[in-house]
């Protein structure tokens, strides 16, 4: 059998990672900026592959 390479003694914090409904429903979503990213990402995405067919 193989033997973990990890440390198996390292205490694990479940507080640290949960997320309560609260946290959520109470966040305030930035959608400019959520929707300026999105853009952002397809604009670039698109000259990239405008660049990829000009170099072929």
């Amino acid at each position: 059998m193989e033997k973990p390479t990890h440390n198996t003694d390292t205490i694990f914090d479940e507080d640290l990672y949960t997320i309560e409904w609260s946290d959520i429903e109470n966040a305030e979503m930035d959608y400019e900026n959520y929707l300026n990213d999105i853009e952002n990402f397809f604009r670039t995405d698109f000259e990239d592959d405008a660049q990829e067919e000009d170099t072929l």
